[in-house]
Parts: C-alpha cells; structure tokens; sequence
C-alpha cells in the first residue's frame, strides 16, 4: 500500500518508519530531519532497533495519489493540513487523523467526507535528533469513523497491525478520541511542567494524586457532553499508560524544550471550555492549562 505521513514529527516519523517493514511509505515534514533521512535513512532506536528507508519529501507537490493519508500534525495545523494533502486524495484513498485533540475528528470528517478515519494511539515516540526517533513506549491504537463505513477503520487497522502494531475498530471513536484527551490532560501538562519523563509522576505521589485529580474532573465532563465511556476506570488507564511509556517525553514537554507552541490549548484548554458550557467545573485542568501556557510565554 501506497502510505504518506503528513507531518513527520516523532509519532509521525515513528508509524511511517514502522509502516515501511510492509508498505511504501513517503515521510512529508522539515529539514534537516528530511534530509538526513534522504541521506541515512530513519534511525529507530527504543522498542525496536531498526534502520529504515522510506521516503522523505518537504512537500506535497509532484506526489502521486496515495492508498491512505496519514495526518500527524499538531491539532492548531490541522486544517491547513487538510488542505495541503488535497492533491494526494482520489477515489480510493482514506484520509487518517492520527492526532490529539478534541477537534480533529469533525474536521477531517467535513474535509473530506466518505473517507475519513479517526485514529486514537497512546503509543511513545520522541525525535531523538534529525534523521533519529526514539520508541519509548507501546501502546494501543483504535479506528473509526463519524460518519461512514467502519470497513474504512477496518481497512485502516489492518495496516497498523501488518507492521505489529496493536490496533483495533470501534464503533464509538468519540469515546476513544475523549479519553485520550483525558488521559492526555492528566500527564502532558504535568510532565511539561516538571520536566520529567512520563515515569516520573508514576514514582511521586504529589504528581500522582495532581494527574488523578485531573483525569476525575476530565472523566466529569467527558460523560456531561455525552460521551460513552463506559465503567472502566479511566484513572486505571491514565497509570497503564504511564506505565507503557515511562521512558517517554510527551509531546508538551518536547515542544517546549524546542520552544515550540504546544497543544496545551487544543487539549486541556478545550476541556476546560467544553466543561464550562455543561457546567462542570474544572479547576485543576484549568490551573495546568495556564501554567504551561505562562511558562511556553516565556521560554
């Protein structure tokens, strides 16, 4: 299968560099990391060990039509990501958001209507370096759509678990895309703010209880805006995945270490305004949304 990976990033370096093992794969992100792909390949280091060769390109143009499109951006680019991939989609050709954020999912489905799967995934990966992306943790990932049909997300799947990765259909995507942004609330601010490793706030009750506070106040408004999230224990899977990537940074913390702009808005700002017109309050997810927003102002 013909895969592209808009926005190579870590998580889209990683499943690009994954997918290669069974598919032909080109890498669409910056320099120098296009470059010292070009030149080296992809180095994989972490849970697999690996150098891989798929294609590494800056842009879309002079790309034929792709099998499936693979959207990794950051949330606050997914429209213009949409857009930019445009050429690449013909009849056959399924649209994929790979992404956090609350947001996504209504945004491809309207862009690109028949097409678009939603894709959730906790798995671990940090860019190590141009050309380098470190495997730092495992993870589940999970497929639907909005509207149409779950052969697309079944489709989808298949490819993810082509290449070993664990992967798995819904039909409640919704529910999937709320809990990772609950679970995403419970540890990407955290660890952003500490400078720590996902492991971290596993080892040190303080942040341990700030994340369960979190994650209780995020579970409140998921299920007041009609989410499904069923009984499990949502704080049971903001620890496993702590767990599963302990010796990950996540994405928040990378970006701010880079002085990049973060999702902060995108995941626990969203939270807070959803929660806000249903009437949940949501103190702690406010207070962290804040903070990383004041220290990103000022790095």
């Amino acid at each position: 299968m013909r895969v592209v990976v808009f926005g190579a990033g870590s998580l889209g370096s990683l499943v690009g560099g994954l997918l290669t093992r069974r598919h032909e794969v080109t890498l669409i992100g910056r320099q120098p990391h296009v470059q010292a792909i070009e030149e080296s390949g992809l180095v994989i280091a972490g849970l697999v060990e690996a150098v891989v060769v798929p294609s590494a390109v800056e842009e879309v143009r002079g790309l034929p039509p792709a099998d499936m499109v693979i959207i990794t951006v950051k949330s606050y680019d997914t429209e213009s990501a949409l857009e930019a991939v445009r050429p690449l989609v013909s009849d056959g050709t399924l649209v994929v958001s790979l992404q956090n954020g609350l947001n996504n999912a209504e945004l491809i489905t309207n862009a690109y209507p028949g097409k678009a799967v939603v894709g959730v995934t906790s798995l671990g990966a940090t860019k190590s370096g141009p050309g380098r992306v470190f495997y730092a943790g495992e993870g589940d990932s999970f497929f639907g759509t909005v509207k149409g049909e779950v052969a697309s997300a079944e489709r989808v799947a298949e490819v993810f678990t082509s290449v070993g990765l664990d992967s798995y259909v819904t039909d409640d995507i919704m529910a999937e895309v709320w809990s990772k942004v609950i679970i995403n609330a419970a540890i990407n601010p955290l660890t952003a703010i500490v400078r720590c490793k996902n492991g971290r706030v596993l080892k040190d009750e303080s942040l341990l209880n700030i994340a369960r506070m979190a994650c209780l106040e995020g579970e409140k408004a998921a299920r007041a805006c009609g989410a499904r999230l069923g009984d499990e224990d949502m704080f049971e899977r903001v620890k496993l995945v702590l767990r599963k990537t302990s010796e990950n940074k996540s994405s928040m913390l990378q970006d701010l270490e880079r002085r990049k702009r973060t999702e902060i808005d995108d995941i626990s700002g969203e939270l807070v305004r959803r929660a806000e017109v249903v009437g949940v309050e949501t103190p702690v997810n406010r207070t962290l949304w804040l903070l990383v927003k004041s220290i990103a102002q000022y790095e």
